[in-house]
This record gives structure tokens, sequence and C-alpha cells, in this order.
């Protein structure tokens, strides 16, 4: 993955990237760890940026597939879940693993207008374990929710849940429904209120974010739905950081609070962190 200029493509396409897991960093996705694990942070930020692509336009360009990404890595995609235009996908250790895991990882928003819809609609409505949440993410979780909840009743060993931007909402609100081994979110915007954050007391949740990203500040704190963040946050440096030399004149450079909102950014931010500890 090397240092580039957040484009338009990177934002709004990241599936069509072709650097996956790349550079891999020397340690592999530890299931066994306690607290916030940076390695594992990476390696769920590349699955959630992959959930992006799309196998069949791959297929039509002669590009690589989710599982022909995955199966370098020694993962496998073991089903996927759509409802609509929502889509999420189950990723899992090879049968060689020594330490197995599945992670189920939710795609954000593709850019149809219905997810837009989904995003805009803001109005707190009450969740079914507890408190409100947002009217738009609780639309969409409840009718994608009973095709995962079958399969991860048959899955076992460590789950872990992760997403980015609408998927980061959509992981965050499953993980009040089946508590995973954890939830790792990326730009996730906020999802539900107090009482819904207290939901997940005893789950794991670690909220990564970039300063800049203007996903990550919506709905605003002070909405009437009184929503807030739920988990430990962790901050990543912002994409001036990594990205210091524009691909085109600045005039067509997106701006800095969407660029931080980028999948890679998310991954190139954890990279830099991993490559401090080496």
């Amino acid at each position: 993955m090397k240092p580039h200029g957040v484009t338009w493509k990177a934002i709004f396409k990241p599936g069509e990237a072709e650097d996956f897991f790349s550079p891999l960093p020397p340690w592999g996705f530890d299931p066994t760890a306690e607290g916030f694990h940076p390695v594992n942070a990476w390696w769920l930020s590349e699955m959630a940026r992959l959930v992006y692509r799309c196998d069949d336009v791959a297929r039509r360009r002669r590009r690589r597939t989710r599982g022909e990404i995955l199966l370098r890595m020694g993962l496998v995609e073991k089903g996927t879940f759509r409802d609509g235009n929502l889509f999420a996908a189950l990723f899992q250790s090879g049968r060689q693993s020594a330490a197995p895991f599945t992670a189920l990882v939710f795609r954000g928003s593709s850019g149809h207008l219905d997810n837009w819809v989904t995003n805009l609609d803001a109005t707190a409505r009450p969740w079914p374990t507890g408190g409100k949440v947002h009217g738009g993410f609780k639309r969409a979780m409840l009718g994608f929710w009973p095709q995962i909840r079958e399969t991860l009743a048959r899955i076992e060993g460590p789950v872990f849940f992760a997403g980015h931007s609408l998927g980061a909402a959509l992981a965050t609100l499953a993980a009040s429904l089946r508590p995973p081994r954890a939830l790792y979110t990326f730009g996730s915007p906020r999802v539900g209120d107090g009482r819904f954050g207290r939901c997940l007391d005893g789950t794991p949740v670690f909220r990564l974010a970039t300063p800049l990203d203007i996903v990550t500040d919506l709905p605003s704190a002070g909405w009437a739905g009184g929503f807030r963040h739920v988990g430990e946050t962790h901050f990543l440096s912002t994409a001036r950081t990594h990205f210091a030399r524009p691909v085109s004149g600045p005039w067509l450079r997106p701006p800095v609070f969407l660029a931080d909102h980028a999948p890679v950014c998310y991954s190139l931010g954890l990279r830099r962190t991993l490559s401090a500890l080496i």
C-alpha cells in the first residue's frame, strides 16, 4: 500500500483498489488477544475495505475477486448477506489456522440512493435491547438481521464484528443483538443514546476515528436523539499525514474532512501505528 493522494475513488469506490492487505505486518491476526489489539484492528480495517469490492465488477474487469484476495491471506469467504443494497460478509481463517476465528464485516454506503436515505433518517427510535437508535440504521438492521442471526448460530469459535461508516453503525447494532468477541468500527457515526450504549456493556468495543473525519461527528451530539458514541476511542493520524502530495491539482483534491473518511486512511493510519512497533 503505497502512500498516494486521496482520490475521489478512494472515498466513494474503495472496493476498486488493488492493494488490499499490502504490505503485511509481521504478525497475524490474534483471536485470543485481550483489549485493543492494533494488529487485529489493521486486519479488520482491511476486511472492512475489501467488503466494498463487487465481485461481478471485478470479474468483468478480469481483476481479483474478494475470495481470491482472501485466499492469499490464508482466509476464506464463508458466506454473504444481502438486503436490498445492504451487504455483509463472513470472513474466516483457513482450515490450517492454529487459532481459528470468524469476522462478520458490514459494508458501508455504496453510492446507492437508498443507502444515503438510511444515513439521513436520524429520528431516534426504540431499540429491542434498550435505548433509542438512529431510525434509518434501525430499519436497515432489523430487515437484515434474521438471515445473519441464523448463520451466526452455527458458527463455533470467536467471532469479531467490524465495519466502516454505515457498516460500522450496522456492526454496532448487531453487537447489541449478539455480543461478539470484539467489535471494531472505523469512521462510525453515532448510533444511539446513552441507554443504548449500556446494552454493549461487557462487550469489547473499539472505535477508530481520524480527527477530521466528518462522519464521526454525525448525527450531531446536540441532536434531539441524544446520540452518543460507544466504546473505547482510538484516534489515528489524519489524511494529511499520510498523503502529503495530491495526485492532481489542489482544486480537484477531495476536502480533508472527506479524505479522512476514506477506508484506506484507516488502514494506513493503523499501518503507521504498527510500523512504530516493529
